[in-house]
C-alpha cells in the first residue's frame, strides 16, 4: 500500500506544481516583490550585494541573479523558485512515513498542496514560504534520523536548516521552537 500512497503523493505534487505555475507571471509584481526583484537584477548587473534586513535573507537574490541571467528577468521567472519550493513541499510528507498511515500521508500532502494560504505564498515572491518549507523538511529529516539512526539525515538537515537562515532570518524562531519542543519531550520521557 505504500506504493499507492507514494503514487498518490506524486500525483498530488504534480498538480500542486501546476497550480503554482499556471499564470504565475500574469500578475504584475507587488511593491514588495518588485523591490527584492530589483535588488536581484542589480546584483546580476553589478556583482554587488548588500544584506538588507528589510528584505530578509539573501537566498532569493542569489537564486534569481543566476535565474535572471539564464532565463531573463520577468514576473514569472522572479516567482519561479518560490513556486517550485511550494509545489514540491507535498513530497516531504514521506519523511514522516513511520509516524503516519498511508491515508494520513496523502491527506497531509493534499493539505500542503492545496491549502489556499500555501498556494498564495507559493505564487508570491517572498521568503516566507521557503523558510517554512525548509523548516518542515529539516524537521522531517531529523525525524528520519530518529527513525533510522542514519547520520546522513542529520547532515542534510543541517544543510536545509542553513537554507532556512539564508532565506529569512526569522528561521531562528524555528530553531528555538525545536529546542523547546525537544526539552518538553525529554522532560516527559
Amino acid at each position: 500500500t505504500e506504493n499507492r500512497a507514494l503514487a498518490a503523493v506524486i500525483a498530488i505534487t504534480a498538480v500542486a506544481l501546476l497550480a503554482r505555475l499556471v499564470f504565475l507571471g500574469d500578475r504584475i509584481a507587488h511593491f514588495d516583490e518588485g523591490r527584492v526583484g530589483w535588488w536581484a537584477i542589480n546584483y546580476m548587473n553589478t556583482g554587488e550585494i548588500h544584506y538588507r534586513f528589510i528584505v530578509h535573507g539573501p537566498l532569493v537574490q542569489h537564486v534569481n541573479r543566476w535565474l535572471f541571467a539564464v532565463v531573463g528577468a520577468n514576473d514569472f521567472t522572479m516567482r519561479l523558485p518560490i513556486a517550485i519550493v511550494g509545489g514540491l513541499l507535498p513530497l516531504s510528507v514521506f519523511l514522516y512515513r513511520e509516524h503516519l498511515r498511508d491515508s494520513e500521508l496523502v491527506a497531509v500532502a493534499f493539505f500542503l498542496a492545496f491549502n489556499p494560504v500555501l498556494v498564495y505564498y507559493s505564487r508570491f515572491f517572498r521568503s516566507t514560504l521557503p523558510v517554512a518549507a525548509f523548516g518542515f523538511v529539516a524537521f522531517g529529516l531529523l525525524v528520519r534520523f530518529y527513525d533510522t539512526r542514519n547520520p546522513r539525515y542529520v547532515h542534510v538537515a543541517a544543510g536545509v536548516a542553513a537554507l532556512m537562515l539564508a532565506a529569512k532570518e526569522n528561521a531562528v524562531v524555528y530553531y528555538i521552537t525545536w529546542i523547546g519542543a525537544g526539552a518538553v519531550i525529554a522532560y516527559h520521557v
